[in-house]
């Protein structure tokens, strides 16, 4: 099984793709296909973050 900080790495990786392409796009599809790699990246790290978190519990300051 895949750890949690190859998953981490894995989002970042995904994300700084997705500009990349992004950056160099010529056309629309492109672009988009980038911005949503860089999404899906961000949102991988998110997840991954709440997953750290028990639910339910909060804490006050």
């Amino acid at each position: 099984m895949i750890g949690n900080v190859s998953l981490r790495l894995l989002g970042i990786l995904l994300g700084f793709v997705g500009l990349f392409l992004a950056a160099g796009a010529k056309d629309p599809g492109m672009f988009l296909g980038g911005m949503l790699f860089c999404l899906f990246g961000v949102a991988l790290n998110f997840w991954l973050i709440a997953q750290d978190y028990p639910h339910g519990t909060q804490r006050v300051l």
